[in-house]
């Protein structure tokens, strides 16, 4: 009965060592929470240092009363929408954008720096959730401001280029980054995604390398306790021999465990052959064992040598085979592993190994 044939290709041989590498990332220092997002908050106040750029032309000429009036109420009413955008994480919406350019453009009759608000409004078109709804407020706009543009100029004709020219320069430049925030934040969660499924893929590595570790060793350490306790009335050095045996294969399993939870290495192929032959011989199976090569790409002997432990093992298990055959042998671009064995066919259990 052919217990079973695997073969490894060399290609997507590091995928044991990517995952181990991110699996190891996840126990590296957390950066603070406050890193990114809450540092922006903190700091998105620095963009009004354009504002007095409003009361420029009070500082070579008096305002009247209602002028003054106007200005400080339209101050605070861009200071209001200004935090309010900001406490929606910088995306306003389609009327607070509005809003602003309309303030910009009520105040143009009283003073030259009105354009200020006019550019805070492209600003904030710009980093609308929606860059299709971004970029048609911006373009019209821009309309807006060049068809109000004989009335505009009454009340100066360098704040009306100023706020057509700086407007879209600003506009646009900020839609530049509002794109390149986008994609920074989908990179940020695809990243969050591959870790979780490096994570994920390396706890899975682990419990397979104990499973199979475990099975194979404990396996062996079965049948040479149950051999040593037929002995021990009979040889009793045998039976000595026999525990020294168990005790280091204990031994040489809990150093197994170790390295397959650290994920510093994978397994010896070279070192699983000789203890498939010795399990086989425990349990009275002939082991004609054929290797015309054990050196290959360190993911390929990993794998190999997991299959050859559960193969053996199951052998020992559950074939009730007097003699058991297993050949590696090299091709082109893999290495080929065929376990076959004499006993017959046994009915497997649903969760046994």
């Amino acid at each position: 009965m052919t217990v079973g044939s695997w073969a490894r290709d060399t290609d997507g041989m590091n995928k044991d060592q990517a995952t181990s590498l991110e699996g190891a990332s996840e126990h590296s220092p957390k950066r603070p929470a406050f890193s990114g997002r809450t540092l922006q908050a903190r700091w998105h106040f620095i963009w009004l240092i354009y504002v007095p750029f409003y009361f420029i032309s009070w500082l070579y000429r008096k305002p009247g009363p209602v002028e003054v009036a106007a200005s400080l109420a339209g101050a605070a009413a861009f200071l209001a929408l200004f935090v309010m955008i900001w406490r929606q994480r910088g995306r306003p919406t389609l009327w607070q954008v509005i809003a602003i350019f309309c303030l910009g453009l009520g105040l143009s009759r009283f003073n030259v720096g009105w354009s200020v608000y006019t550019i805070y409004a492209m600003s904030f078109a710009a980093r609308m959730t929606s860059r299709g709804v971004a970029v048609r407020t911006m373009i019209a706009l821009e309309l807006i401001l060049l068809a109000l543009g004989p009335l505009l100029q009454a009340h100066g004709l360098s704040a009306w280029v100023s706020g057509l020219i700086f407007g879209a320069v600003v506009g646009f430049a900020g839609l530049m980054q509002s794109d390149m925030e986008r994609k920074n934040q989908e990179l940020a969660v695809a990243h969050e995604e591959v870790r979780a499924l490096a994570t994920t893929a390396e706890r899975e590595r682990i419990s397979r390398d104990l499973h199979d570790l475990l099975g194979h060793t404990l396996t062996l350490v079965a049948i040479k306790a149950e051999l040593a306790a037929r002995l021990v009335s009979r040889d009793a050095e045998a039976a000595e021999r026999e525990m020294q045996e168990v005790a280091a294969a204990a031994r040489e399993a809990l150093s197994e465990v170790r390295t397959a939870v650290v994920g510093m290495r994978g397994a010896s192929l070279a070192l699983e052959l000789d203890k498939a032959r010795q399990a086989l011989a425990a349990a009275n199976v002939q082991a004609d064992i054929t290797a015309l090569a054990t050196d290959g790409h360190p993911g390929q002997e990993a794998v190999l040598a997991m299959a050859l432990r559960e193969a053996v093992t199951n052998v020992i298990r559950h074939a009730g085979a007097r003699r058991c055959e297993i050949r590696l042998e090299p091709t082109a671009s893999s290495l080929v592993l065929t376990v076959a064995d004499d006993g017959g066919a046994a009915r497997s259990r649903r969760g046994r190994a």
